[in-house]
């Protein structure tokens, strides 16, 4: 037995096998990507983030009422 607990999703339930998967092969993909792959990817992310409004350098604040 490991001294390391169970990873557990959201409210406790253990993801599942077909969400493991998925997240195996998103890894694989990214380790498989050279330099220059993950460098342009980083920069289409950020172009996507500024284009719905968000801000990459600081998280949004609570305030709603701000104009």
């Amino acid at each position: 037995m490991s001294d390391v607990p169970a990873t557990r999703g959201l409210y406790g339930q253990r993801p599942s096998k077909s969400a493991d998967a998925a997240r195996r092969r998103e890894f694989e993909r990214l380790a498989a990507m050279s330099p220059r792959e993950r460098v342009l990817l980083a920069l289409s992310l950020k172009e996507r983030m500024r284009f719905m409004g968000v801000s990459a350098a600081r998280p949004p604040t609570g305030d709603v009422n701000r104009k």
